[in-house]
């Protein structure tokens, strides 16, 4: 099954975009990407880098911004509540994340924050963290980001992927 939209997911740029740049240089455009906090009021470069729309949440570093805390979004068949994740302690666990993405009706939840990527399900939520492109903190400290593809069906393909250095 093909894929109808491509979707780039990133998160804790913190103005640092040697990988970015790299991505950009090793990936096909995407058709749109979701950024989930700690741009550093860097929001025209990242759009201008790729050439398409970007929807942003605030980061926990993202002060001074009129960047929303979080809203959802509809792709396919799945709602998306997109939040950087500092406000619902995700350091400490997704429970609270969760929680919040039930009460709004949400089957995905992304967010950032960890700088760690990670893909699970809890309590049938699809829970998504595409790590960091710049500063990673997970083993190995590779740069990771996560493609979301909508499929022709509405459901979605979700995978983390390593910036290839």
């Amino acid at each position: 099954m093909q894929a109808v939209k491509h979707i780039l997911v990133i998160s804790d740029t913190h103005r640092q975009f040697l990988y970015l740049n790299r991505l950009k240089e090793t990936i096909a455009r995407p058709d749109y990407i979701i950024h989930l906090g700690d741009v550093a009021r860097d929001q025209d470069y990242i759009s201008a880098l790729f050439g398409c729309p970007v929807d942003m949440v605030a980061g926990n570093n993202d002060l001074f911004t009129d960047l929303p805390n979080e809203f959802t979004i509809r792709e396919g068949r799945h709602i998306i509540f997109l939040t950087h994740g500092h406000g619902y302690s995700v350091s400490s666990g997704t429970e609270r994340l969760v929680r919040r993405a039930r009460e709004l009706g949400a089957d995905t939840v992304m967010f950032g924050h960890t700088h760690c990527p990670l893909i699970d399900i809890r309590d049938n939520i699809m829970v998504v963290n595409p790590g960091s492109i710049s500063q990673p903190r997970q083993q190995g400290r590779t740069p990771t980001y996560v493609m979301l593809k909508v499929l022709e069906d509405g459901e979605i393909d979700c995978r983390v992927h390593e910036v290839i250095i």
